[in-house]
């Protein structure tokens, strides 16, 4: 893929800066986030920026920016991949747990998780325990289902 131009990524930082309502404004001269230097406010967003036009040209040509395949991690090996229908949102609860829930595309059934941010050797993994969950539209559903 292209480099996305210096123009176009600054342009994306400061509609972020701006969509975010950061009362210094994208011109203003603040620290860089990591600390030192004072840059252009905007250039705190350039990364997360640079990361939404790069994700929004892949999917403008109906690409992935990675494919998934027994390659990207050994706890994937020997799967095979269909369609995508699992969304996964995962949110710290700040007492050291991760909080998270799967939901499954056009269905009321769901997977909430919770579990600590553990360390496995030099591996940092979150490791989790699933509850099935319902909408409360699918409550009806939740004796009728194979995994009910």
């Amino acid at each position: 893929m292209s480099t996305i131009p210096s123009a176009v990524v600054e342009a994306g930082a400061r509609a972020l800066c701006e969509s975010y309502n950061d009362p210094h404004g994208p011109d203003a001269m603040v620290e860089t986030i990591r600390g030192g230097a004072l840059v252009p406010n905007w250039q705190n967003y350039r990364r997360a920026a640079a990361n939404v036009l790069i994700a929004a040209a892949y999917a403008s040509k109906g690409l992935k920016p990675y494919a998934l395949n027994d390659q990207a991690h050994p706890c994937l090996r020997g799967l095979q991949f269909g369609q995508e229908i699992y969304d996964v949102e995962i949110y710290g609860d700040g007492t050291g747990q991760y909080l998270g829930q799967v939901v499954e595309s056009g269905s009321p059934c769901r997977i909430v998780f919770r579990g600590p941010l553990v360390r496995e050797g030099n591996v940092k993994l979150i490791r989790a325990r699933g509850v099935q969950a319902w909408t409360k539209a699918g409550e009806e559903m939740k004796g009728n289902t194979a995994h009910g």
